[in-house]
Formats: C-alpha cells, structure tokens, sequence
C-alpha cells in the first residue's frame, strides 16, 4: 500500500471552484502495482467524479513501480507522485490534494457511498454539510472500468478542460475524445522537469520526426506456453514487419524514434535501419540521466510519441487509447502547457496503424 507520508498542494489563483470537501476511492491496491497507463486511467476516472461532486480528490503521494517495469534501470520502487506529474497545473482543472488515501486507519471518518449509488445520486444523497469526507468503495476490478461502464459522470471535468483550453466556438468533445480517461494520460500534467526532457529531446532530433512504439519483451514472454503466439507475435513486431508499415506513409530518410526496450543491435544491419535515421533513448542518456526510474522515462516518450507526425504502436488495441491521449490537440493544436502535439495527433484514421495483427491494406486516408 501507499505509505504514510501526507503533504498538500497549495491552490493557486487559477485552480477550480472551491472544493466543499474532501473525496476518495479505496482500496487502491489491485491498481496501485499495474503499469503506468493503467494507473494514470485508474486516477482520471477519480478525478471525474470528485470534479462533478465539487471536492477534492485525495491522491496518493506515491505511485509504485512493479518490478516487470521497472527491469532496465534501478530506480525507486514507489516514486513521489509530484515527481511525475504537476499538480499546480492539474489543480487548476481539478482540486485535489496528496494524502494516504488507500490508508484504512482513518476509515471511520470517511462516509461510504451506497455501492448502487452512481455520481448523480452522491451528490444529492451525500451533502458536504453533513459528509465533509466521503469515500466510494470500489469492491470489485479496476478503477477506471468505472468510467468505461458510465456509472461516474464525466460531464464537469469535460466542461472545465473546455474552459482551460479555451476550444473554439461550437467545439466539445464526444464520448470517444472526452477526457474522462486520458486526463494524465494527455501528457499535459507531467511534471516540468519531464516535459522539458522531452523538449531539450525534440531540439537535438532537430525537426518532424516519426514514432513507434515497439512492445515485445513483456508480450513475448506472456506467450511462453503458446509457441504459435510467440512465433506470431515475434514474426510481427520484428523490423522488417515495421519497416513494411512505416514505408507506406514515411519517406525514406525521415527520423524514426523507436520506443522499445530492445536494444539498437536488434536494428542494426536491417533494411529498416538503412532506410531511416532510427533514434532511440540510448541516444539521449544525457537528457534521460536525472531519471531514477521506468516510468518517468516512459512518461518522456509519451511526450515525444503524441509531438510525432506518425505514431504506429505494436498492438491494434491501444491505437484508441493514444488517439483519446491527444484529445489537448482539439482546442488549438500544436502547443499545449508546455506539449507538442504533432500531426499524429490529427490524423483521422488510424485502424491501419499497428503491427498486431498485421493490417491488411491501407483503408482510409490516414492523414485525416
């Protein structure tokens, strides 16, 4: 579990609306151990409702790496969440608050909603006069599969992003694009330090470049006891499968960042390698050396993959959860808190666009 350490984070001038009172879900446990993404969906779908119920989300100060991602470089195992992410800026979309939040010490002091009492019904039932701290129990799955089965409203945060990216007249986003799962997962709140590795990155790559992000050794590995699937699997993701992909729409000679935990011998020699300038994350120890851990890394990569302006991830699957990441690109485009986000970010097709399982032709116009 999180540990005991309890801080705050001051609101500032552009935070929202004040919070009448203080809200949390519990337990965070079967979450708390899963990848980064998981974890940043998990925490938005909280966010929703504490937005929608008026009170500030306590957070937990920590996030925790499990040691399937964390491998390649020794960090901590449980990092500071302000390390990660900047929650003076998220305060200003949200209120929330850093505390031992998956703590059962204090549960008595917590008022438990009702298991069938969805966002609306809290709010009317349990009144902040009355129930100054208020707790959901989730009793069963993730958090976020709260938001995917609609039982938390989404409607307030989505109102407030509109707000602080100031959209154009007459734009709102649809269930596909609202931020109810991709609020961390945009990449605007990553903490400044991580965002200005990412932009010291961008200046050395020194123009457009193209990305992908190339999964195999988790994936392989979960197919051990299927031969066939890890044939498939390694057949599909090796780089003469990227480099049949990446050709149709990437011109010779461009810069492609790779996203993997394989290492640059695995491309060398290839007609990939000879066709583009592939760059990886050995190639900026320099601006990846501060980090202590996998996940701020990867959170590094994430800014460079949504500033691409082609991003081809390994399976099928995810390519909506990195279309639904850019949705910050709806308000103006390019520029965001501090984020690039390139033409990946605005293509209008995307099926074809991942290497598991093979695309079977181009289908639409990708460019959008």
């Amino acid at each position: 579990m999180f540990n005991a350490r309890r801080s705050t984070v001051s609101r500032g001038a552009n935070a929202h609306s004040a919070a009448c009172g203080t809200f949390r879900w519990v337990p965070y446990s079967r979450d708390e151990r899963m990848g980064l993404n998981h974890q940043m969906s998990s925490l938005s779908c909280a966010m929703n409702e504490a937005s929608y119920l008026r009170r500030t989300l306590l957070l937990p100060p920590t996030m925790c790496i499990d040691s399937g991602h964390n491998k390649k470089r020794g960090g901590a195992r449980c990092v500071p969440l302000d390390s990660l992410f900047d929650l003076q800026l998220l305060q200003s979309f949200v209120s929330v608050s850093l505390a031992n939040a998956s703590s059962a010490a204090d549960a008595e002091s917590f008022t438990t909603v009702g298991p069938s009492c969805g966002s609306r019904c809290a709010a009317a039932e349990y009144k902040c006069r009355r129930h100054p701290r208020l707790q959901r129990r989730v009793h069963s799955g993730f958090w976020f599969q709260a938001c995917l089965q609609h039982r938390v409203d989404t409607s307030a945060l989505t109102r407030r992003a509109e707000q602080r990216l100031t959209l154009p007249s007459g734009f709102s986003y649809d269930d596909d694009t609202a931020p109810s799962l991709a609020l961390l997962r945009s990449g605007l709140f990553f903490s400044r330090p991580l965002k200005a590795a990412a932009r010291r990155i961008r200046a050395r790559i020194g123009g457009p470049y193209h990305s992908v992000h190339l999964r195999r050794s988790d994936k392989l590995a979960a197919c051990r006891p299927s031969p066939q699937c890890a044939s498939q699997r390694d057949a599909a993701t090796r780089p003469d499968a990227v480099l049949r992909l990446v050709r149709r729409w990437v011109a010779p000679g461009a810069t492609l960042y790779i996203g993997t935990t394989e290492p640059p011998a695995f491309f060398e020699g290839t007609p990939l390698a000879a066709s583009y300038r592939l760059l990886f994350a050995s190639n900026f120890t320099d601006e990846l050396a501060p980090l202590d851990n996998n996940y701020a890394v990867y959170a590094v990569e994430s800014l460079l993959f949504v500033g691409a302006e082609l991003y081809v991830e390994t399976y099928g699957y995810t390519r909506g959860n990195y279309m639904r990441g850019c949705w910050p690109f709806g308000a103006r485009g390019g520029e965001q808190f501090g984020v690039a986000y390139g033409g990946a970010c605005k293509r209008g097709c995307h099926e074809e666009l991942h290497l598991l399982p093979p695309p079977r032709g181009a289908r639409c116009d990708v460019d959008g």
